[in-house]
């Protein structure tokens, strides 16, 4: 990881901790809650990683080993997710047959492709 990438991580780190201890404080005042800060998808249920996974692979049309995939999800969608985290949701996927399979070790592509 870039030293510039590990800064926009901790920055993001501290911007939700600080919003929601704001939050929190304007809680104990008694204050009506006020919009985040942070941009939100109002009525809209967040993607899953598997789910942003699958939109990668289907752009791609490659099997894509899950460092990578790590990567682009950060890149993309701004996700940061632990490769060991990802590896076992997706595998679990694979074990169930499930839209994915693994190509290699620690590779994943579509079952149709």
């Amino acid at each position: 990881m870039k030293k510039e990438d590990i800064k926009e991580v901790i920055l993001q780190i501290l911007e939700v901790q600080l919003d929601s201890q704001l939050r929190a404080i304007r809680q104990l005042q008694g204050k009506p809650p006020t919009a985040s800060a942070l941009p939100g998808r109002p009525g809209r249920r967040r993607q899953s990683i598997v789910d942003l996974c699958l939109k990668i692979l289907t752009e791609e049309g490659k099997p894509l080993h899950v460092n990578e995939l790590a990567q682009r999800l950060q890149q993309r969608f701004g996700r940061f997710t632990d490769r060991d985290t990802l590896s076992s949701a997706l595998a679990k996927k694979t074990r169930r047959g499930i839209l994915l399979r693994q190509s290699a070790p620690a590779t994943f592509t579509l079952i149709d492709s």
